[in-house]
């Protein structure tokens, strides 16, 4: 019944390099989540290992990784949530390498399911999280960099619009996730990102709504992954689950995606059903995932 299942998001793979660095670190964190789903059979200690792997590695847009706003700061979400309906969601976190780690602190730690701005960094101040001010990668920053020279020349706006056609290709949004099942059926759900590059005015993901980028529930757990207003607005992870109430994992996010392909939505899913069968897929052009089931050998995208 082990199983788990990582992504590291969706979009279209610039180069090479970019293509071996995101598929050896979906390797990387599903061995490791899955090393700890074998140790202690609990898959939220999996899915934590699994997303907090990739929240260390710059390639990912999540803890190192994560892309810059449009003041140059890095603004994190994440979300953690069980088939029994617990969860915990943070929004707008900075300076904390794991966010997926905070989330879980709202989760069992309090009443709540969502935190945001000064009373979540009070939360963090209380709970002693440890801060991290070396979050910013000099790729990120780079990027950042380029963002800026572009509004500057009329090509975008602040709001995040695009306004030159020369500008076709997909970007890659490096959300990281995971799902996970145990031998007790228990199954989770976690997802980190940094959100949108350029991103103003306290804009909000996808990723820490609960059924919108992260969902659970006793037919099912789910991580999305893409565009995230138009996951939003789709509700996507909790309509996958709503699919699970009746069909294996795969076929319910294929259909889920059929919809979102419907409404132009750029994305990528992973999903894990109450018997353990696992469904993957996506709108976009790439997306890194990888998973391990029942002690097999990890298999890659």
């Amino acid at each position: 019944m082990k199983t788990i299942i990582v992504h590291g998001g969706t979009g279209s793979f610039k180069s090479d390099k970019d293509f071996d660095e995101h598929r050896r670190g979906v390797e990387e964190a599903v061995i490791h989540g899955y090393s700890i789903l074998e140790e202690r059979n609990s898959s939220e200690e999996a899915v934590i290992a699994a997303v907090s792997k990739m929240e260390e590695n710059p390639t990912f847009n999540c803890g190192r990784g994560s892309v810059l706003n449009y003041n140059g700061q890095i603004e994190m979400d994440a979300a953690i949530m069980d088939n029994n309906l617990n969860a915990g969601a943070v929004s707008g976190l900075k300076r904390v390498l794991h966010p997926i780690e905070v989330a879980r602190a709202v989760m069992e730690q309090t009443d709540h399911v969502l935190l945001a701005g000064a009373g979540l960094e009070e939360f963090v101040k209380v709970l002693e999280f440890p801060r991290d001010d070396a979050l910013v990668v000099p790729h990120r920053y780079q990027q950042w960099k380029a963002e800026l020279e572009r509004i500057e020349r009329g090509e975008k706006t602040r709001f995040g619009k695009s306004i030159s056609l020369a500008r076709k290709a997909q970007e890659y949004h490096s959300t990281c996730g995971a799902v996970a099942i145990d031998d007790h059926g228990r199954m989770v759900a976690g997802t980190s990102t940094g959100g949108m590059s350029m991103k103003s005015f306290g804009r909000i993901g996808d990723t820490p709504i609960i059924g919108a980028g992260t969902y659970a529930d006793s037919f099912g757990a789910v991580s999305a992954t893409g565009h995230g207003e138009k996951i939003m607005k789709l509700t996507l992870s909790r309509l996958v689950a709503f699919f699970m109430e009746q069909y294996p994992a795969q076929k319910s996010v294929d259909i889920a995606l059929e919809r979102a392909r419907y409404f132009d939505c750029e994305c990528g899913l992973i999903a894990i059903d109450r018997y353990g069968n696992i469904g993957i897929g996506h709108t976009s052009k790439d997306m890194s995932w990888a998973f391990i089931k029942d002690r097999h050998t990890p298999v890659i995208f």
